[in-house]
């Protein structure tokens, strides 16, 4: 019963039983009904054909042709096998067929049901007739009528027994019935609980595999229904975990040459001054390089940092108001001597003069400082770069664009992932930790903004994130 297998066929057996039970019981309810109508309707017909044998044998002296009622008794008793008995107008018993014992001639029937009938209403009820039956009996009274008078009326009588041998003949056909369908019933739910379970059980075992770091068990989809969606889920799942265990194994891998290689220049210039193997005038260089060094691991720790911070569910932005075109402006300022170095062009051209948005001020510096910092990096001497500023209604688009060796359509994919290098950069991003781009889009994505990325192969690279206006 703890499983589903069980719980699903237990429930649905349940149910199956409870609806063969409501079925049953209201076919038998309706079955008796419908028996009860008919015989209270055949016997309505013959009280009314008694009735009409009353006026033709009622003569004008009120004398009955007793033998022509007689026969109709008669035919009566061998054709429904109904009981007879008239009762005049003042409630006396005149007449009765032969199964009756005749103790009953002449005596008074004071019920309401005979009242009704010998004031001119057709009645019917189901009781022992004021004592007359030891058994309950269908009953029905038809008024007789004779020149608009009622002189009494006639009671139809059947026993019960007859109607209960043919309810119970339908109910014991119900139950076979039922019988038979509650085996299919049995069998159908069977299977259906062992094919809805079966998918089930494949992904718990799967589930397993992948909990044992196996991330390459895939499941086989049939069908098209809920379980097949399911099926279809837990093959994607199994591919995002494959795809970051491969992203975390190149995560180490990349971290850890990023880390090594300043490291290990740097232990070695500072190994190679105290050994005094290099010249004294010539300290100043290495030194200085080994400051570069410390500057880009404290620069990819601080990287890192921000990461592992907007991976935070708990990281807040700090919005506020402020001219976009400003910092852009001073933005670029920072890059004012390796841009002259490399006799690189830089258009600016902003919508307006002041172009307010509501954001994090830092966050949104450090974006614009990374994109100028890949395209400064990325542009060859003599290059250019276009920095641009448009309006949307609500939205002010940041485009910077530079005309360098361009990403292609495939690294486009990756450009955007953590500590992801494109291959035409690896050459010479020497001090790059694959975490500028990345960190570009957690900030402006914690913005609820979009950045995206244009670029053709020897074309250049065009990048472009959006703010909300603030007027």
């Amino acid at each position: 019963m703890n499983s589903i297998f069980g719980k699903q066929f237990f429930l649905y057996m349940g149910s199956l039983l409870i609806s063969f039970i409501l079925i049953g019981a209201g076919l038998t309810q309706a079955f008796s009904s419908y028996f009860v109508t008919q015989r209270i309707d055949g016997l309505t017909i013959q009280g009314k054909k008694i009735s009409k044998v009353f006026e033709q044998a009622y003569y004008f002296g009120g004398i009955y042709d007793r033998e022509k009622l007689n026969e109709q008794i008669t035919l009566l008793d061998d054709y429904l096998e109904a009981s007879f008995i008239y009762i005049d107008n003042s409630g006396k018993i005149l007449m009765i067929s032969n199964d009756i014992d005749s103790k009953w001639l002449g005596q008074e029937i004071n019920i309401d049901d005979v009242k009704k009938a010998i004031s001119g209403e057709i009645v019917s009820f189901e009781n022992l007739f004021g004592g007359i039956f030891n058994k309950t009996v269908i009953t029905v009274g038809y008024p007789i009528t004779v020149h608009g008078n009622t002189i009494g009326a006639v009671f139809l009588s059947s026993p019960m027994t007859d109607l209960q041998k043919t309810t119970n003949d339908a109910l014991k056909i119900i139950v076979f019935i039922v019988f038979i369908a509650g085996i299919l019933g049995f069998v159908l739910i069977y299977m259906s609980s062992k094919k809805l379970v079966k998918p089930l059980l494949e992904m718990n075992e799967a589930a397993k595999v992948i909990s044992g770091g196996n991330f390459e068990k895939r499941l086989t989809v049939k069908g098209k229904d809920e379980i097949a969606q399911l099926a279809v889920s837990f093959n994607e799942m199994a591919e995002s975990l494959n795809e970051q265990e491969n992203r975390r194994k190149e995560f180490l891998s990349n971290i850890s040459h990023d880390l090594r290689s300043p490291l290990t220049s740097m232990k070695g210039f500072l190994q190679a001054i105290i050994d005094g193997t290099v010249p004294y005038e010539k300290q100043n260089h290495y030194l200085n390089i080994i400051l570069d060094e410390s500057d880009r691991l404290a620069k990819m720790a601080n990287n890192i940092i921000d990461i592992n911070m907007l991976d935070n569910s708990n990281y807040v932005i700090e919005t506020s108001r402020f001219d976009i075109n400003e910092l852009i402006r001073k933005t670029v300022y920072n890059f004012e001597t390796r841009i002259v170095k490399k006799n690189i062009s830089v258009n600016v051209e902003l919508a307006e003069n002041k172009t307010y948005v509501n954001a994090d001020y830092e966050k949104i510096q450090r974006v614009i400082y990374n994109l100028i910092d890949n395209a400064v990096k990325f542009t060859n001497d003599d290059g250019i770069i276009d920095i641009e500023t448009d309006i949307e209604k609500e939205k002010v688009f940041v485009k910077i664009r530079d005309n360098g060796r361009g990403i292609s359509k495939e690294e486009q994919k990756r450009i955007f992932e953590r500590f992801y290098k494109a291959d035409s950069s690896r050459g010479e991003d020497k001090m790059g930790s694959g975490l500028g781009l990345s960190i570009v889009k957690e900030f402006i994505k914690a913005h609820n903004e979009t950045i995206s990325v244009k670029s053709e192969l020897g074309n250049g690279c065009e990048f472009v994130f959006s703010l909300k206006r603030n007027i």
